[in-house]
């Protein structure tokens, strides 16, 4: 998917590493005509899959390796593009999280697609597990996040502005349902929700209620560095996540994540050590009143344990710096193609 008009910055994570790879020259397809119309959802698939034919079956250009991003339906692409311009082709799958959650069982054609796979990336280990089937090859890598985050600056609890922070999609999945039930008891907290997606408009009703709520909309990277660094906590309420990069920037920022019990969240997130994991059993009733009771109690923490907070987000964060990924997926394709 590319980014379209209500989700300027949908795909930002592919396109930073497709951009960080450069030195190899990499064509790149991905969804180029993309919006919110009607006419859109109808026919954005086969002109997705026409566009693949146009600027790569019908090339002179050949390609030796193809890097696939969300396994299941985008495999048919590669799978094209072998049987009628280079069956030798390698095939590198990296899954992202609903292209195996929401394929259980698989049917059929997943499962023949599977096994013309050569190397397989998962986004998360958790996410590796809910993949039953065999592989020939396989490694956990998320796909990166913007080398600008490295130079974030740890900023101390009472020079910042912002108590609590939401960064992402704004739909159901990712729990915007619990941040409109957490606001009337967050009326101390100065809380700033970044993003896009259905629920935005009323995440912006909310806005006009409660005056200590700020909906800012979709961010660029240097932007949400800046919200970062201003944060005490990130907050990520998310029912399924394969990784959370969202996560990763804001602890490469110096911020501590409050998150849900999600495969993200337990891939990054120590409770207690650079963040705090959020229970996974109770009802939503008990669940919320849990989760205002955890935020209250991280107000109270000493200075110098927020410091140890901050300084183990970034630690454990730094691993998945665009550079380093890059590194790994250039050791990936050395060895599928030899």
């Amino acid at each position: 998917m590319g980014p379209k008009p209500s989700a300027p910055f949908q795909g930002k994570f592919v396109h930073n590493q497709v951009w960080a790879l450069a030195k190899l020259n990499p064509a790149y397809h991905y969804m180029r005509w993309h919006s919110d119309s009607l006419l859109n959802k109808l026919l954005k698939y086969p002109v997705f899959l026409l566009d693949f034919i146009w600027r790569f079956i019908l090339s002179r250009q050949r390609y030796d390796i193809a890097h696939v991003h969300f396994f299941y339906p985008t495999i048919w692409l590669a799978l094209l593009y072998k049987y009628c311009r280079n069956r030798k082709l390698k095939i590198v799958v990296t899954c992202h999280g609903s292209d195996i959650y929401k394929y259980q069982p698989p049917g059929k054609l997943y499962r023949w697609c599977a096994k013309k796979v050569d190397q397989w990336i998962f986004a998360s280990s958790a996410l590796q597990k809910h993949f039953l089937l065999p592989v020939k090859q396989s490694k956990v890598l998320p796909a990166g996040i913007n080398e600008s985050f490295r130079q974030a600056e740890a900023i101390a609890w009472q020079d910042k502005s912002i108590d609590l922070l939401y960064v992402g999609s704004l739909d159901q999945n990712k729990g915007m349902d619990r941040l409109l039930a957490m606001l009337p008891y967050l009326a101390d907290k100065h809380v700033v929700i970044a993003g896009s997606g259905p629920w935005l408009s009323r995440l912006q009703t909310a806005a006009t209620e409660f005056p200590n709520v700020l909906v800012v909309g979709p961010k660029s990277s240097t932007a949400l560095k800046q919200l970062y660094q201003q944060a005490r906590y990130l907050i990520n309420l998310s029912r399924n996540e394969a990784f959370g990069l969202v996560m990763t920037e804001a602890m490469c920022c110096y911020t501590p994540v409050i998150a849900s019990y999600t495969d993200g969240a337990l891939e990054q997130v120590k409770n207690g050590v650079n963040g705090v994991l959020l229970s996974a059993t109770e009802s939503e009733e008990q669940w919320l009143s849990n989760v205002v009771a955890i935020i209250q109690r991280l107000w109270q923490l000493p200075p110098e344990q927020y410091q140890r907070l901050q300084q183990q987000a970034r630690d454990s964060a730094e691993q998945y710096l665009l550079k380093n990924v890059v590194t790994e997926l250039e050791t990936v394709y050395q060895r599928v193609i030899s």
